[in-house]
């Protein structure tokens, strides 16, 4: 099923796999994690990409991997997360 600028419908095991990953990585359970994935059509961009987000109150968070999230993986995970800078 392809919905409108997102494209085909995500395996849920992947994109849980993926927030697995992240939460494993900074964990912190005040920050809500989000993953998706997201198609572009812009000359220059890759055609699939893997979009993380982390919400807190104290700021949100936004980070890009260049590959479906079927293809993620925890060293994309690692090398995406900055855990040495602060999440505004």
């Amino acid at each position: 099923m392809t919905l409108p600028g997102l494209g085909p419908t995500r395996d849920p095991g992947d994109v849980a796999r993926v927030k697995a990953l992240v939460a494993d990585l900074i964990d912190d359970h005040d920050v809500t994690v989000l993953v998706t994935e997201l198609t572009c059509s812009e000359p220059g961009c890759p055609p699939i990409e893997t979009v993380i987000a982390l919400l807190a109150e104290t700021g949100n968070v936004r980070y890009t991997i260049h590959k479906p999230v079927a293809e993620v993986d925890r060293d994309d995970v690692h090398a995406a997360v900055d855990t040495s800078s602060d999440r505004r």
